[in-house]
C-alpha cells in the first residue's frame, strides 16, 4: 500500500450572481441575462485536502489517536486507518478488512469474467 495524505470537506461555498429583476414595462423572457460575475478561483482541492488532514491529524493527536491514510494498490480505495498512539493498536480502519477483501475478489473475478467472455 502506499501512503497518501487525503482528506474529506464539503465543497467550497460558492455565491452565484442573482437572477436580472423584469421591469414591468419588460417581459421577463426579453430581459439580458447579466455577465457572470467573476468568481475567485478556487481553492487547489488536493492543498485544501492536505489541510483538513492535518487539522483532523491535530486533533486526533490530542486524544492519543493519530491517523494513517493509504491507497491499496488492489482495488484503488482509500484506507482511513486510526491507531492509538501510546500502544500503536488499530483502533478503526474504514472501510473495513472485509470491505477491502470482497473489493479484492470482485475485481479478480470481473478481471476473470472480461477474459472468458472475449476468448
Amino acid at each position: 500500500m502506499t501512503s497518501l495524505v487525503t482528506g474529506v470537506s464539503g465543497p467550497p461555498h460558492i455565491d452565484w450572481p442573482a437572477k436580472p429583476a423584469a421591469t414591468s414595462d419588460t417581459p421577463a423572457a426579453a430581459v439580458p441575462a447579466k455577465a457572470v460575475a467573476t468568481a475567485a478561483p478556487l481553492p487547489d482541492l488536493a492543498e485544501r485536502a492536505r489541510e483538513v488532514a492535518r487539522q483532523l491529524q491535530e486533533y486526533l493527536r490530542q486524544t492519543g489517536h493519530h491517523l494513517q491514510f493509504t491507497v491499496n494498490k488492489a482495488t484503488g480505495m482509500t484506507i482511513v486507518r486510526i491507531y492509538n498512539s501510546a500502544t500503536g493498536e488499530l483502533v478503526r480502519q474504514v472501510p473495513s478488512k472485509e470491505v477491502v477483501h470482497v473489493a479484492e475478489l470482485l475485481r479478480q473475478d470481473s478481471a476473470r469474467l472480461a477474459l472468458s467472455v472475449k476468448a
